[in-house]
């Protein structure tokens, strides 16, 4: 497996497990343990999960199209 699989796959992780977050969250399924382990409010803590979410795609679609990585 080559690195830069590994890290496609790290980065899928991170994203799955943002969008996850992110779709409780919008639903509105109770999330206050979680809120309350980071210290935000709501509407902060959804606007770091999208943040997240697409930095990660972001960064998976830099990676995914560059030649330079084996």
């Amino acid at each position: 497996m080559t690195s830069k699989m590994i890290v496609l796959k790290v980065l899928d992780v991170i994203f799955m497990s943002f969008a996850t977050i992110l779709l409780v969250a919008v639903v509105g399924l109770p999330i206050e343990t979680l809120l309350d382990l980071f210290g935000m409010s709501s509407g902060e803590f959804q606007a770091f999960a999208l943040f997240v979410l697409f930095g990660s795609l972001w960064l998976i679609h830099a990676i995914a199209t560059s030649d330079s990585a084996p």
